[in-house]
């Protein structure tokens, strides 16, 4: 049995759709389901953009799987266990499927990202969730999340083994970041300073300007070299570092996403020479930036 036909039959009633859709494009592309399960790997069932209009609205029982869900734009709503979850724009979802869900949009256009995922590490990462089984984050366009579920979509379906291996490595990243945000937030005694969330912060949604360790000191109010300390023990790398590493995952997706050349993409991540930039990207990549684009698309 295919995924489509099992997301239909857990549907509990009719869904209310657009006129002229049917239910199944809730779910974006789907491809038959592959006997596989003697593989230790994620595997994605289904992954698409979705732009949605009144009305839309699916009541569904348990599917054995995960869901990711990031809106981009408008808002829709998640009944789950009794109580409503609103996806606001820049919302990222992880969601356990086996429980009853109903999602629902509540303003117009909602536009989403959803990518539908099983394998054999489902039953490890489940004794991970929080009690109420979802994990929710607001996320910045050029987050780990957001640009993960780009390169789902545009990796799906996957062509041979090697693209297997990578959309695994991908939901299983995706994953880990999702429930480890959950752990952190349970985590009191345990959380980062504020002024390094802050910083951090800064290097994600705003990692194109240009910091030098004096005018963060200035602007946080804290010691270069505790924030430099702190930061390294938050996050495993130093402030330098962790901003090239967003720049360089920002460039990927530039990359496989519009037509600019390397020069003006190393300028958009806050990189302006370009020697440096292929420098930077090949350090982090393994590639030039053109020999990641000739490998990625195909």
């Amino acid at each position: 049995m295919d995924f489509k036909s099992v997301f239909l039959d857990a549907l509990i009633s009719d869904s209310k759709i657009s006129a002229g859709l049917m239910p199944e494009a809730f779910l974006g592309q789907t491809l038959p389901m592959a006997d596989e399960d003697s593989l230790p790997f994620f595997k994605l069932l289904s992954c698409g953009t979705l732009k949605t209009q009144f009305p839309w609205s699916f009541d569904i029982r348990t599917l054995d799987c995960f869901l990711f869900l990031y809106t981009k734009k408008g808002r829709g709503k998640l009944l789950l266990n009794g109580q409503i979850y609103s996806l606001d724009t820049g919302n990222f979802i992880l969601l356990d499927c086996s429980q009853r869900f109903r999602m629902d949009i509540a303003r117009e256009p909602w536009e989403y990202v959803i990518a539908f995922f099983d394998g054999n590490p489902l039953p490890h990462y489940r004794r991970l969730f929080p009690i109420d089984r979802i994990c929710s984050i607001q996320i910045s366009p050029f987050s780990d999340l957001s640009m993960g579920m780009d390169r789902l979509c545009a990796q799906f379906p996957a062509v041979n083994l090697s693209g297997t291996l990578m959309i695994s490595d991908l939901l299983n990243h995706m994953t880990t970041i999702c429930l480890s945000s959950s752990l952190k937030e349970e985590g009191h005694s345990l959380r980062t300073p504020a002024y390094i969330e802050k910083m951090q912060t800064l290097f994600d949604q705003q990692f194109q300007n240009t910091y030098t360790l004096d005018d963060l000191e200035k602007l946080l109010g804290v010691s270069k070299y505790k924030l430099c300390r702190e930061f390294g023990a938050a996050y495993g790398i130093s402030p330098l570092q962790y901003l090239n590493r967003q720049r360089i995952e920002a460039a990927k997706h530039l990359l496989l996403t519009t037509n600019h050349r390397i020069h003006v993409i190393g300028s958009m991540v806050g990189i302006e020479n370009t020697n440096h930039f292929i420098f930077l990207f090949k350090k982090y990549t393994g590639n030039t930036p053109l020999e990641y684009k000739q490998r990625m698309v195909r």
